[in-house]
């Protein structure tokens, strides 16, 4: 295996694999190199913008030119075109190249106050960068290339060895992974030109994986399940955030007409080279780049699916992790097998059991001491998704005493987070669960405690250097408790990692056996719950959690015999009289929909009018 053919290749590489015809934009002075090595003041936010609105008005404008026209030092390699304007509501994002060469990426966004950007030529190997100074100057200064694209930095080449690679162990499926959400679990045929992580979100970010398929169907004998992986580490990396991770271009498409500043693109291309993204591109049209490097010595989907979560880092604004022997890439923490996903990850590729998170730099050899998580929520205006259980909710334990990860799961969903599951020993009892995270390449770490009623802890598990949490045959006593799941910790934020990035998905397993006091049967959104029977006159009660912000829940029932009737409402249990919502006809098929909920726990009771059997109960939340 040559190691030039290792994911990234060095930079003086990356124009020969990409190069194109350049076209001459005249001659360049002492004077002008000299001029653009100082900051070379353009003028205020608002001209800037009015004459970026010009020259996309007549694309021969110069806005550089209009604003600068006193300037004779004004330099024509910094002309550009523009390919994708977009000022809204004082928001502003513009990208395009420089005039006339094929090779190059500008960009400029932000508001009526600042804006910031910057221009790339890849034929010249120089980067300029335009900033805004706190009276409201518009300025550009050149800058070294790697500033504005760091992969470009060929250190991760020395950082790197062939036998990390080709000894990578890949993460395996925990058996709780069950669909909980669209990127939870192991491929199941989907189509991967349409995969869609939160689907209906107005943030959207594409992966672009045209160029390495021909419709349908890999390119270079790469599988479909390889695909859905690469797709599904990014999803499982952002799955705090409230952002659609799609490889469908209709809905990229749609959110960026909608909103260019809430998307972004990454592009997969059929060439080996060095994968690299431009700083802080989300909002505008300039993407990422993801080379196949199909002989590096590790699994497409898994490595691919580990850069492109890299890449897009890098245009969400954030620099890499550096520190220890790794330089410019922090090469992560052996003993805890965890290290920041914009280090270098490939050096933890023979750890089984390896988390790879977002940072703020506490690790002891930190150099980079941004805050990853802010950087997307604030500086990029991404949101956090939902508390699923702000406020606890009931353990689904079946008659039998089974805990079933079907019905029995969350998200950790920002730092400090915490579930809480309830249940209700009226004997002697029996606890045993395992608490899994189930996200593919996620970043939770899994800690659990069990409270009693008096508030005292009873027994808690966070497995060191496992990632689950599990309870064996725990002996319970009569009464009420509460289990608490929330993101771990090992070791020190100095030496380890704190709860910082343990965010993601986790699912339970197990049983309780002993005399317990039934639960509510809580259903999961979508998913059906078949094999229900009842007698004449009784009721049957089911549960649904529904968060905040959701547009409507649909109730329904279906079944071939007897009348059961459909009676919904909010917190409490419903009657036939007092009701949200209710389906009350002739047969066993019934539905009913309560738009605009308030969050909470919604109850949906079915009514043996006549005998039933084999009935489908489902709620689904918009």
């Amino acid at each position: 295996m040559k190691k030039t053919r290792i994911k990234h290749i060095a930079p003086k590489l990356l124009s020969a694999l990409v190069a194109t015809s350049i076209l001459s934009v005249g001659s360049v002075t002492a004077a002008d190199n000299l001029l653009v090595k100082t900051k070379q003041e353009l003028g205020s936010v608002n001209a800037v913008i009015n004459g970026l609105a010009a020259q996309h008005a007549n694309p021969n404008a110069s806005f550089l030119r209009s604003i600068t026209a006193a300037n004779t030092n004004t330099r024509p390699e910094l002309d550009t075109d523009i390919t994708d304007y977009h000022f809204k509501d004082g928001q502003l994002s513009v990208s395009g190249r420089a005039r006339g060469i094929a090779n190059s990426s500008f960009i400029l966004k932000g508001n009526t106050q600042s804006i910031k950007g910057y221009l790339i030529r890849h034929d010249t190997q120089k980067a300029y960068e335009y900033s805004t100074d706190a009276k409201g100057v518009v300025s550009v200064v050149e800058v070294a290339i790697s500033k504005i694209i760091p992969d470009l930095d060929d250190q991760w080449l020395k950082a790197t060895t062939v036998n990390n690679l080709a000894g990578a162990i890949h993460p395996v499926y925990s058996p709780m992974a069950l669909r909980q959400a669209p990127h939870i679990g192991p491929y199941s045929n989907e189509d991967v030109t349409k995969l869609e992580s939160k689907p209906g979100s107005a943030w959207v970010f594409y992966l672009n994986h045209s160029a390495v398929m021909s419709g349908s169907t890999p390119l270079n004998g790469v599988t479909k399940e390889n695909m859905y992986r690469a797709w599904q580490i990014v999803a499982d990396q952002y799955s705090m955030y409230n952002i659609n991770i799609t490889t469908n271009p209709a809905v990229y498409n749609a959110a960026k007409s909608a909103n260019i500043l809430r998307t972004g693109v990454i592009n997969f291309v059929n060439q080996d080279g060095r994968s690299n993204a431009p700083l802080s591109s989300f909002g505008t049209t300039s993407a990422g780049t993801l080379y196949r490097n199909p002989s590096s010595g590790f699994d497409y989907g898994y490595g691919i699916g580990m850069t492109a979560a890299h890449e897009v880092g890098h245009q969400m604004g954030m620099n890499h992790d550096r520190g220890g022997t790794g330089g410019e890439y922090f090469e992560g923490i052996a003993a805890y097998q965890w290290g920041p996903i914009m280090g270098n990850y490939w050096m933890g590729a023979n750890w089984a059991a390896s988390r790879w998170t977002w940072s703020k730099g506490e690790y002891n050899t930190a150099s980079n001491f941004e805050d990853d998580l802010r950087i997307m929520n604030v500086n990029e205006s991404i949101p956090y998704v939902t508390d699923d259980n702000p406020s606890g909710k009931a353990l689904n334990i079946a008659s039998n005493g089974a805990i079933s990860a079907t019905n029995n799961f969350g998200q950790i969903e920002r730092t400090g987070d915490t579930d809480a599951f309830t249940f209700t020993v009226t004997g002697s009892g029996k606890l045993d669960l395992k608490i899994d995270p189930i996200e593919y390449f996620g970043m939770l770490d899994v800690d659990a405690k069990i409270y009693n009623a008096a508030g005292s802890l009873v027994a808690s598990s966070n497995k060191a250097v496992n990632r689950s949490a599990e309870f064996i045959a725990l002996n319970l006593s009569a009464g009420n408790y509460r289990l608490v799941i929330a993101g771990g910790a090992e070791g020190t934020p100095q030496n380890g990692f704190s709860n910082y990035s343990s965010l993601g998905y986790y699912a339970m397993q197990g049983s309780l056996t002993g005399t317990t006091t039934p639960t509510d049967v809580v259903l999961t959104s979508g998913i059906a719950l078949t094999g229900q029977s009842d007698t004449t006159g009784t009721w049957k009660y089911y549960a649904i959690d529904v968060p905040a912000g959701k547009t409507s829940v649909v109730f329904s029932i279906n079944g071939t015999n007897g009348d059961a009737d459909l009676f919904t409402q909010l917190t409490n249990k419903p009657t036939t009289t007092t009701y949200k919502c209710k389906s009350d006809g002739a047969t066993s098929v019934e539905s009913c929909t309560v738009n605009a909920p308030a969050a909470g726990r919604y109850y949906l009771g079915v009514y043996s009018y006549a005998a039933y059997s084999a009935l489908t109960v489902k709620a689904t939340v918009n």
